[in-house]
């Protein structure tokens, strides 16, 4: 929502959508054509069963998946650009459809890749079905006249066999944070440790999704290995499909080193970031290249440093070693894992200086009106209009 505000200044921005996923406290029309913040919402009424039921999550895709073909076909809402993101992932095939069927320009915005995610962590088996999905993209991306991903590795898989997506059509554009919202506190007098405890303690933290993408079983076997600090405790704030199963792992260990929260409000979030010593961010050894974590964004937006756990050919990774934002470590190693958290925090003058680093990288690379102009640019040149920088629009 946060892009489609930033971009309604600059042109009319509707939003096809359907029912909120995660909890929100804003209310929000259930079904119909409503105006936010410039912005104008096409809510469809689908079903909408717990993520949590895997038969559920699958009928929830495909209801609203259908619900958006049908709007789009009676309607015949008309448009010069079509951006289509890929949650559901069948959506590409169904706006590739309105595109050919109205003329419009057609962008696809990939925050992750299917069906290759659910091949890698074992969800699907590779098969007839798997590459009949993939077929179906395949034909909607080439449509595309501009394919967005959020970095490199993913631009590399695309341009891969079996996708063998033209590279030239492909521009990497990543998420972002909004840095005037994250901002860096102080760790020592920080509310979000005081009101959980954590003020003697050295806290490692891993906070947003926990599902089968970044393998955080292996930071809790990390947590009782014998290199793992006396004081640092894993804390996991967030949600998601693994949660119940770290939980009885954690209880099975009957340790003290690992603690869990759930998610915090967004006008919370500066406290929660800037409340660690170390944020973890990790990825599953074989979705390289699938995805790529936005949570990073607002850790260096709370100016703290970052252990890096993926792939090294990830541009998670080759960011926090360009930019010198902390440590990187290899997956799938509760030792390794429990060797770099001990090197990172018991060297205060390092966690330092790559806390001051994440600052200024976030706010010359990944702030919200950063992004979101570029964005901007991108949809101008699809349509033949002149580019601005920020700078620019300042002046």
């Amino acid at each position: 929502m946060d892009l489609c505000i930033d971009l309604s200044e600059h042109f009319d921005v509707h939003v096809v959508c359907g029912i909120p996923n995660s909890p929100t406290t804003n209310q929000y029309v259930k079904k119909g054509i409503e105006q936010r913040q410039g912005v104008t919402i096409h809510r469809l009424s689908h079903m909408h069963f717990q993520k949590r039921i895997p038969a559920g999550r699958l009928i929830n895709l495909v209801s609203f998946s259908r619900a958006a073909s049908q709007y789009l076909r009676k309607t015949r809402l008309s448009c010069d650009v079509l951006v289509c993101e890929t949650d559901p992932f069948l959506l590409p095939v169904v706006a590739a459809k309105h595109s050919k069927r109205t003329g419009c320009k057609l962008m696809c915005y990939l925050q992750d890749i299917y069906p290759d995610v659910a091949e890698a962590i074992g969800k699907v088996s590779s098969g007839w079905l798997t590459q009949t999905i993939r077929a179906k993209l395949r034909k909607a991306y080439e449509r595309a006249d501009r394919i967005v991903v959020l970095g490199e590795c993913m631009k590399s898989r695309l341009s891969d066999s079996p996708w063998s997506i033209a590279a030239e059509k492909m521009h990497v554009i990543p998420n972002w944070s909004d840095c005037s919202l994250i901002t860096p506190l102080s760790v020592h007098d920080n509310p979000f440790r005081l009101k959980h405890g954590l003020s003697d303690r050295v806290v490692v933290m891993h906070s947003g999704n926990m599902g089968l993408t970044q393998r955080l079983n292996v930071l809790i076997e990390a947590t009782q290995c014998d290199t793992w600090p006396e004081r640092a405790m894993l804390l996991l704030v967030g949600d998601g499909a693994a949660k119940s199963s770290l939980q009885q792992q954690a209880n099975d260990i009957g340790t003290d080193r690992v603690k869990f929260l759930p998610y915090q409000p967004r006008e919370k979030l500066a406290e929660s970031f800037s409340a660690a010593d170390l944020h973890i961010v990790s990825m599953h050894p074989n979705i390289t290249g699938c995805l790529c974590p936005s949570k990073l964004y607002g850790i260096l937006a709370a100016g703290r440093p970052v252990l890096a756990i993926a792939d090294s050919q990830t541009d998670l990774c080759q960011t926090v070693r360009q930019e010198g934002l902390g440590w990187t470590c290899e997956p799938g190693q509760a030792n390794a894992i429990a060797d770099a958290v001990s090197q990172a925090t018991l060297d205060d003058a390092s966690r330092a200086a790559a806390g001051e680093r994440a600052r200024k990288v976030a706010l010359a690379k990944f702030d919200r009106p950063v992004v979101t102009n570029l964005f901007k640019n991108l949809l101008n040149d699809l349509l033949d209009k002149p580019v601005t920088t920020l700078q620019d629009q300042i002046a």
